[in-house]
């Protein structure tokens, strides 16, 4: 099983400073968050996770809040995953027929444009062909390769949704070294 460890000192670290909702409801911290999908990107789509947060033993009590906040975060991001890859897939289907028609009416005209004959009608039908190909190349980049990347963001971001959270308390000398070394940054 993969552990994912954030340190903390205060609970405020945790959470977005300008968000305004109330705690429970509270958008993580951008660079916590960018820590945790990255952190959770290295591992294997099958490999277990967890996330273990090192803090002082006040903190403790706060432990559910802390996993709710972590598993509503990654939840709505999750569904606005599915939105933009649902508007994509839309937007894919209607560039595909758009780039279809642009495909055929290029190799229509292109025969017409070849009975012409000469430089001017070979430069000419070789540039509609040009034309018709690349026609179909945002709907096969759209449909095919992004839907891969976007199958693993939506994956890491449900996993991250219902990951498990422990605490581990952390001991007053653990936070002066901690303390220190970020002074020193």
């Amino acid at each position: 099983m993969a552990e994912l460890e954030l340190r903390v000192q205060r609970l405020e670290q945790l959470f977005d400073r300008l968000d305004p909702a109330p705690f429970h409801a509270k958008a993580l911290d951008r660079n916590v968050e960018a820590y945790l999908l990255e952190s959770a990107g290295e591992h294997g789509a099958r490999q277990p996770l967890n996330i273990a947060i090192h803090a002082p033993e006040e903190l403790a009590d706060h432990l559910d809040d802390i996993a709710s906040a972590i598993h509503t975060h990654f939840m709505l991001a999750h569904q606005q995953a599915e939105r933009r890859h649902r508007r994509r897939r839309r937007i894919g289907r209607i560039a595909l027929s758009v780039g279809a028609a642009t495909l055929i009416a290029a190799l229509l005209l292109r025969r017409w444009v070849e009975s012409i004959g000469g430089t001017l009608g070979e430069v000419l039908a070789e540039g509609l062909l040009i034309l018709a190909w690349v026609a179909l190349w945002r709907p096969i980049e759209t449909i095919g390769f992004d839907s891969w990347e976007s199958r693993e963001e939506r994956r890491l971001l449900a996993t991250l949704a219902r990951v498990p959270v422990r605490f581990v308390a952390t001991t007053s000398t653990e936070t002066a070294h901690e303390r220190e070394a970020a002074s020193r940054q």
